[in-house]
């Protein structure tokens, strides 16, 4: 087995070093002649899903560095700061109202005047627009925003929100766009040109190909990068953006885990980020726990219904094995799928109990699918597989893989079903899905709000494992806003989801960059976007 798992991982490697090797030496004279002015950095990403100055009409994977929310991230630790546009916030004892004071001393860049509340209210009314295609905007159009002074602002909520900082925060739900330039040139000035209040100053784009802007050199925040311009490239081909890096033609570039390696064997540096940046897990679907799902949503008729089946998957699985061929070296288990160290309700007994339940033991898996009485005791043996392929997230189609060639040695039948991403989503939503997928936390959400979304009923109901434990808990959880209570129902509720084996958790995964080693010396950033990049003035040159 583990032959078989190191020939799926290198063979292609090789290939494509191959490859990429003869298309640098053909690169005409190597870094020396190719490489880029050290003024302009160069960040080669793939291409977004919407090439638009719009920031709401966007699904919200990427902020413009000219641009800001309210909240920051500390670039060390991913927590919560304000290096974005409040200086400061505060919430009411029971979670359903918060005040943020802006910095006074934010400005607009192009000379359009001071952030100020009205600004906020402003963005925050086009961000809850019918056009707006953000993440999570549905939970802001049930509140109300006031503009208490002209740096203060107040949102006012219809539940309890412990965690609304996340929605302003790397996960950008609303960034802050100038009114004045609004009321002075319309949707057409931001088409055109948006302000914003960060440290670079947008400078144009070639749709379908770059976006650029230059760094402002008295920034209010103080805060001022060692370089003149920064280019964003949209590349899609992952060999390209490999060539570009070694040919000096970028300075940054995002690749696949296997492309990485090969950055790293020919002298390149793979960054990253300081903190998780996603999470992924294999999700059984249907209400596969509930003893009374209706026939359109009932997944009690799989084999995974069954306990003692859902064990012998997770036992059947060297997760070692598969997580280094998925992320490489250094990417850790994860216990349970939205349990995060950085978040309330993280428990130190279930990370460290992992191994004894769910530590690859093949004998073990054998042993209770037998006494199951599988396959023979179910109407459906075989267990769908998604094989698909998500924005950011190759590894998924190789994961299904991997996952079927372990769970083939224990004698557990499969299924491989390759569709789209969409196609799969629609499944989910409409109720019909009966099969399992791979799914991810990105950026990664607190906790509080990601076992709601992914195992019960109170946030995405059509990702409800039915467990009545666990909405009852789930329940409790939402009306709950004394902070040691919510993290003993948020422990409580892990350790059913971990004690059930209601999933195959995988990874906590690091984003990460690949820079080239002659022309970047470092660059810190949490993980805490959509993107996983952030905090562009922080890379560091030589």
């Amino acid at each position: 087995m583990h032959n078989r798992i190191s020939n799926i991982r290198h063979a292609p490697k090789r290939l494509l070093a191959t490859a990429l090797l003869a298309g640098t030496i053909l690169a005409a004279g190597g870094l020396g002649n190719a490489a880029i002015a050290q003024e302009k950095v160069v960040i080669a990403v793939s291409p977004l899903g919407a090439d638009s100055n719009l920031y709401w009409t966007t699904t919200g994977a990427f902020i413009f560095p000219s641009m800001q929310t309210l909240v920051g991230n500390d670039p060390e630790t991913g927590g919560y700061d304000n290096s974005q546009l409040a200086e400061s916030w505060e919430h009411s004892d029971g979670f359903k109202t918060w005040t943020f004071k802006l910095h006074p001393n934010a400005t607009f860049n192009g000379d359009w005047g001071p952030v100020t509340s009205a600004d906020v209210v402003h963005s925050f009314n086009l961000h809850i627009g019918e056009d707006a295609k953000l993440s999570g905007i549905s939970r802001f159009r049930e509140m109300t925003i006031t503009a208490v002074d002209d740096h203060t602002v107040r949102f006012d909520l219809p539940s309890p929100d412990p965690d609304f900082l996340f929605s302003h925060a790397g996960r950008g739900s609303l960034v802050i766009y100038s009114k004045a330039q609004f009321d002075a040139e319309g949707l057409e000035g931001y088409e055109t040109a948006p302000a914003g209040s960060g440290p670079f100053q947008y400078e144009g784009r070639e749709v379908g190909q770059s976006l650029t802007f230059s760094t402002i050199a008295d920034h209010w925040s103080g805060v001022t990068a060692e370089f003149d311009q920064i280019e964003f490239r949209w590349v899609s081909e992952p060999s390209t953006r490999f060539a570009m890096l070694s040919a000096g033609e970028a300075h940054a570039v995002t690749l696949p885990r296997d492309l990485s390696d090969d950055a790293m064997e020919a002298g390149q540096t793979v960054l990253s980020s300081t903190a998780g940046a996603m999470q992924s897990t294999m999700l059984f679907t249907g209400q596969f726990m509930n003893p009374e799902a209706e026939e359109n949503r009932d997944a009690r008729t799989y084999a995974w219904a069954d306990v003692r089946v859902r064990e012998a998957v997770n036992r059947a699985l060297d997760r070692d094995a598969i997580l280094e061929v998925l992320y490489g070296e250094g990417v850790q288990a994860l216990p349970v799928y939205t349990m995060d160290p950085r978040f309330p309700g993280y428990s130190e007994e279930i990370a460290t109990g992992f191994d004894d339940a769910f530590g690859y033991d093949p004998e073990r898996a054998m042993e209770l699918l037998a006494d199951a009485g599988y396959p023979d005791a179910f109407d459906n043996a075989a267990i769908p597989l998604v094989v698909t392929s998500l924005a950011g997230n190759p590894e998924f189609a190789q994961m299904a893989e991997l996952v079927q060639a372990y769970l083939d040695v224990v004698g557990i039948e499969t299924e491989m079903r390759e569709q789209d991403w969409a196609t799969g989503n629609t499944a989910i939503r409409g109720f019909t899905a009966d099969f399992v997928t791979p799914m991810r936390n990105a950026p990664v959400r607190p906790s509080a709000l990601g076992v709601q979304i992914f195992f019960t009923k109170h946030a995405s109901p059509h990702l409800d494992v039915g467990d009545p434990e666990l909405n009852e808990l789930g329940a409790m959880l939402i009306d709950e806003t004394d902070p040691a209570t919510r993290d003993q129902l948020l422990q409580d509720m892990f350790t059913r989801i971990f004690e059930t084996y209601a999933h195959i958790p995988m990874a906590s995964v690091p984003a990460s960059v690949a820079v080239n080693s002659e022309l970047v010396e470092g660059w810190t950033f949490p993980g805490s976007t959509s993107s996983g990049l952030s905090h562009y003035h922080l890379i560091d040159l030589k």
